[in-house]
């Protein structure tokens, strides 16, 4: 299908210097909040810990639940805005501390979770751009004035987990991770000039298959979820699924046939052989699969693998809807009709 070149695509944050930017800014100018957040809760005895967003801004914090549950004791859950409202967690008290994101910082719902987070008198953070109502919602506000949005939430969750980590779990990891977000702006910029070519690859190959299936597990798990529901449903109007690898060979595999598409997510860390064996099940069994592996782009830290699959996967985003002559920024219903 020809490019049609009238029509408009939204700013792309993968060209240029953006990311080398904005993530750089936001590691100089928001590292002293979460030092004072994170210190807050530390002297309030928070052990408990609610991390609370809608669609990529949930998506975004679900590594940020992993690395702290392996590393520090603290009880770490992730809700969806809602499910956050509705179900109210009876650990939501002043011995708490939540972590709300939007990045317009107007969703209805987790301004509501804000609200109930602060009135049960936990220690509120936020994630969002400057000067929005989330941000007036009480607590510390992390801030972040770029257009990318899920890898800016993303930096301010690891940033978060590697302070607490120093604070009050594994030091020694927590300055590690610490070490290796600090140079990861520039690790960012090399990676997603490399990607640039396999993720218009596989949307050339791509154009018309209607619909895939997502397979990630561990710290890739959330980007699986995100690129799912956020870039192929509400961006592409594709189908999409996600499979937990670690859920494969129970009741999953039987799904597999030839030609099914399927997008695989392999992190370099211990959960690897978990995601990798089921793509060598659906190889064999003749699924088409495309393998988002991060091995392929050599020198991030392991716990580092969502920005790293992030790159590619948003080139095949955003050259999806290049290619097909539809900006990724048309919607249907989202912001256009009642809900």
């Amino acid at each position: 299908m020809p490019r049609q070149a009238a029509i408009e695509h939204p700013r792309n944050y993968m060209e240029g210097n953006v990311l080398l930017h904005d993530l750089q800014e936001i590691l100089e100018t928001q590292s002293g909040a979460v030092g004072r957040l994170v210190e807050g809760w530390k002297d309030a005895g928070v052990h408990d810990l609610f991390l609370v967003g809608s669609g990529g801004s949930l998506a975004v914090l679900e590594p940020v639940k992993w690395i702290l549950d392996r590393y520090s004791s603290w009880a770490v859950d992730t809700y969806s805005g809602w499910e956050f409202v509705t179900r109210a967690p009876k650990r939501v008290t002043a011995e708490a501390g939540a972590i709300l994101a939007s990045h317009s910082g107007t969703t209805s719902e987790i301004l509501d979770g804000a609200k109930l987070a602060r009135d049960r008198g936990a220690r509120l953070g936020t994630f969002s751009r400057p000067d929005t109502p989330l941000v007036g919602a009480g607590g510390v506000a992390l801030t972040y004035d770029s257009i990318a949005a899920n890898l800016s939430k993303l930096l301010l969750g690891y940033m978060l987990a590697a302070e607490i980590l120093v604070q009050d779990g594994d030091r020694q990891a927590g300055e590690e991770l610490w070490e290796a977000l600090r140079t990861l702006p520039p690790k960012v910029h090399e990676a997603k000039e490399a990607a640039r070519s396999w993720g218009l690859e596989r949307a050339q190959a791509h154009l018309e298959t209607p619909g895939f299936y997502l397979v990630g597990t561990g710290l890739l798990a959330g980007l699986a979820y995100q690129f799912a529901i956020c870039n192929l449903i509400e961006m592409h109007w594709k189908h999409a699924a996600v499979l937990n690898a670690s859920e494969f060979a129970h009741g999953p595999l039987e799904i597999v046939s030839s030609g099914l598409p399927m997008i695989f997510l392999l992190g370099t860390d211990e959960a690897r052989h978990v995601t990798d064996r089921a793509m060598t099940f659906a190889v064999r069994h003749g699924a088409d699969v495309i393998a988002v592996d991060t091995a392929a782009y050599p020198g991030f830290h392991p716990l580092l693998a969502p920005f790293v699959a992030h790159l590619p996967l948003q080139w095949f985003n955003w050259y999806l809807g290049v290619e097909r002559g539809r900006p990724i920024s048309t919607r249907r219903y989202m912001g256009r009709v009642e809900y």
